[in-house]
């Protein structure tokens, strides 16, 4: 039977600022327990204040997990870690710039649909337009004759 003592849950998590030139982190201790029974559930809410000056990117964090199992007779120390995507700052700027890209290019394709509609109405105008003039000097041909 082993048991599990001293078991630690610290958490990491890294950003930059300054375009990268300045590093951001932050740390704390999510469970730290000398005796750990099994079937223990922990389930907890953390508020993380992120910098309103971070870089846009990505920022990622590690946990780190240690903990001890007492089998007999010796104690064995356990590490073991995980890394993981915390969250994407989002940059306002970059993404209204995308907005105002897409609708760009909508209005643009409406364009070449009204221009390619505009170009066939006036290309069955002229053929019609010639065609009746042809049809009309013929006529007038005929009638003189």
């Amino acid at each position: 039977m082993e048991d599990v003592k001293n078991a630690s849950v610290t958490l990491f998590i890294w950003g930059s600022k300054s375009e990268g030139q300045n590093p951001w982190g932050i740390s704390f201790t999510v469970l730290d327990a000398t005796d750990f029974p099994s079937g223990m559930i922990k389930e907890e809410t953390y508020n993380i204040a992120i910098p309103s000056d971070i870089d846009p990117g990505l920022t990622y964090g590690i946990l780190f997990l240690e903990w001890s199992v007492y089998t007999q007779p010796s104690l064995e120390t356990q590490l073991d870690k995980a890394s993981f995507r915390g969250t994407y700052i989002k940059n306002k700027d970059y993404e209204d710039l995308q907005t105002k890209h897409n609708s760009v290019l909508n209005e643009l394709q409406n364009i070449r649909t009204m221009t390619c509609a505009l170009f066939g109405v006036t290309t069955v105008l002229v053929v019609s337009t010639v065609y009746l003039a042809k049809k009309k000097s013929k006529a007038k041909k005929v009638r003189s004759s």
